[in-house]
């Protein structure tokens, strides 16, 4: 009886290490499937939408005009992923045209970072790039334009500054910062997580409550006081009677996908989608993207909605794309 009692003590003692091994695999692989997420997400863009659906939220922008010259600094970087991602130079190859083609608005162009004169003369940076390690000088650059009273349309990964220490001081700049790999968080996105927007705001008064992409957004963000979060993506069983508030509080809400931010007299639009290079054809993006800029300038909308419809109109009337336009090799300038 005694020899049995300790064969089962034995036993039970190997069960219970045999199960604390199994720990640290267990935890692999619970971190090795959130690190997952997202990742079997199909790229495809949306199905192209009629233009008279468009011309909905874009309203009619016959004789617009803005009320006075806009000098936008596009700034760009080497493209540092898989063709048809993080396409920085095909993007401002894209929307550098585009903008030119509406009146009092000119375009300067800078790579990885502005030099002070280019600071000095714009109004709206819009940045789409991985940013360099930034040094104190050029963080307090950027800190006294928007201070001043510029404008900044901040896009996807933009936003990434490490370490801690300068993603804080970015955050000062642009409202918003990745806050470690331990914290702030990635994935892809479809359909399945609708992007809720706050329609309250002037930036996206007048549009859908909610509309949907397949792209990829940050979140858990280093955030500033000043930053109100105007676009969040969450779940929904009824989208319909889904609020934006009850949207943005739901547990599995991946907030930051669009925020506005002031400083000084600054203001910024900021986003962590747009990964997709497709994306940037889709109508409904343009808009969102369009409606940022016009906001952080103080200018009515009107005078930039044809861009919504630029050059991604095909004969039948349908905007958008069907290309995942994944064929293409990044370059570095």
């Amino acid at each position: 009886m005694q020899k049995s009692e300790q064969q089962q003590k034995m036993k039970s003692k190997m069960n219970r290490s045999t199960l604390w091994s199994l720990v640290p695999l267990i935890s692999l692989v619970s971190l090795l499937a959130a690190a997952d997420r997202g990742k079997n997400i199909v790229p495809q863009p949306n199905d192209p939408i009629p233009k008279a659906e468009i011309k909905k939220f874009t309203g009619d922008w016959k004789d617009a005009k803005l009320s006075r010259d806009i000098r936008i600094l596009w700034l760009s970087g080497p493209e540092d992923h898989g063709g048809g991602a993080h396409d920085y130079l095909r993007i401002k190859e894209l929307f550098v045209p585009m903008l030119k083609t509406v009146s009092r608005v000119t375009v300067d162009e800078a790579f990885k970072f502005p030099t002070q004169d280019q600071f000095d003369r714009a109004d709206l940076l819009i940045q789409y790039l991985h940013l360099p390690n930034l040094t104190d000088e050029q963080f307090a650059m950027y800190q006294a334009f928007v201070d001043r009273g510029g404008s900044v349309v901040s896009i996807h990964e933009s936003c990434i500054m490490r370490p801690i220490d300068r993603a804080e001081k970015l955050a000062g700049c642009i409202g918003c910062s990745w806050k470690g790999n331990k914290i702030s968080k990635w994935s892809k996105f479809d359909h399945s997580y609708p992007l809720f927007l706050n329609t309250k705001h002037p930036a996206f008064a007048g549009l859908p409550k909610s509309v949907h992409f397949n792209d990829e957004s940050y979140w858990n963000l280093l955030t500033r006081d000043n930053v109100e979060v105007i676009g969040t993506l969450a779940p929904a069983a009824d989208e319909k009677d889904t609020s934006f508030a009850n949207a943005l509080a739901s547990p599995e809400a991946r907030g930051d996908a669009f925020w506005t931010y002031t400083s000084g007299k600054g203001k910024v639009f900021g986003t962590t989608t747009g990964h997709y290079t497709y994306t940037f054809y889709d109508p409904i993006y343009r808009l969102l993207l369009l409606r940022g800029i016009a906001w952080t300038l103080d200018e009515d909308p009107a005078p930039f909605m044809p861009l919504v419809l630029h050059g991604n109109t095909d004969d039948q009337g349908l905007v958008g794309t069907t290309d995942t336009m994944l064929e293409y090799e990044n370059r570095k300038q």
